[in-house]
C-alpha cells in the first residue's frame, strides 16, 4: 500500500467480494483495496491468516469492467495486469522485515521480474479451486516461498489470491455475505486510515514473510554482482 494514498477514502463497494469459504479457521481482515478517492474500488483485496500460525492467503476480487477499464485502456491485454496483481503482492509479501537491508537496485529488479512473469502468465501451471462449489481453473507462480494465482472463471470478476505456507490446489472461495467476518461494514465507503487502525488493534492480521530475517535464494538472485561483494 502506497504511504501516500492512506487518507484516501473510497466510494461504496458495488461488487461482489470473494474470501475464502467457511471451511477456512482463522483471522479475516480487509487488507487493503485500489481505486481513486470517492469511487468504487477496481480492487479489493481480503487477508487471510491460519489461527495459531504464520501462514495465510490474501484474496483479491477485481471486478472485471471497471478493472480493464482502468488498468488496459489502450486494449492490452488484461490478464497481463492481473498476473501482475498477484506476482507483486508475492514479490512484496515475500521481503523479509524492514530492518533487513535493502540492497540497491533488488527492489526495481524484483519489480521487472514480477513484470516479466506477468506476461508469461500462459506457461504458469495450472492448478483446481473451489468458486462458490463449481471446480474452477487457477494459473499460479511460485517465488521466495511463497505464490501468486488468479482465475477468470467468474463472468464479472477476476479472482487473485496471494500465499504463504499454504498449497495453492484446492483452495475454496465464496462471495462475502456477512463483512463482520472480517472487521469490516462492506456496503460503507473504505477508507486507508481506517482499515490501518483497525489492523493495528489485530496484531496478527497481516501475513508474515516466509523468511523474516534474511532474503530467500529466489530473491538474492536479483541482487546486483556489485553489492554481492
Amino acid at each position: 500500500m502506497d504511504s501516500n494514498a492512506a487518507p484516501h477514502t473510497s466510494s461504496v463497494v458495488d461488487f461482489p467480494v470473494y474470501g475464502l469459504d467457511e471451511t477456512f479457521r482463522g483471522i479475516r481482515w480487509v487488507d487493503f483495496f485500489e481505486g481513486l478517492p470517492g469511487r468504487p474500488p477496481w480492487a479489493l483485496w481480503l487477508g487471510h491468516r491460519e489461527s495459531d500460525s504464520d501462514n495465510g492467503i490474501r484474496v483479491g476480487t477485481l471486478p472485471k469492467q471497471r478493472y480493464e477499464a482502468i488498468m488496459c485502456p489502450n486494449g492490452k491485454d488484461p490478464l497481463v495486469e492481473v498476473a501482475f496483481s498477484g506476482a507483486f503482492g508475492v514479490v512484496n509479501v515475500t521481503l523479509p522485515d524492514s530492518t533487513v537491508t535493502r540492497p540497491e537496485g533488488l527492489i526495481p529488479a524484483l519489480v521487472e521480474h514480477a513484470e516479466h512473469q506477468a506476461r508469461r502468465y500462459l506457461e504458469w501451471p495450472i492448478v483446481w479451486w473451489r468458486i462458490e462449489g463449481a471446480q474452477v481453473r487457477a494459473r499460479v507462480w511460485h517465488f521466495a516461498g511463497g505464490w501468486a494465482a488468479f482465475s477468470t472463471a467468474l463472468d464479472d470478476a477476476y479472482l487473485v489470491a496471494v500465499g504463504v505456507g499454504v498449497e495453492p490446489a484446492d483452495l475454496a472461495f465464496e462471495p462475502v455475505k456477512d463483512g463482520a467476518a472480517y472487521h469490516a461494514d462492506l456496503s460503507a465507503p473504505l477508507n486507508f486510515t481506517e482499515l490501518g487502525r483497525q489492523k493495528s488493534a489485530r496484531p496478527q492480521a497481516w501475513l508474515p514473510p516466509p523468511c523474516r530475517d534474511s532474503f530467500h535464494p529466489d530473491q538474492l538472485a536479483f541482487i546486483p554482482d556489485e553489492t554481492e561483494a
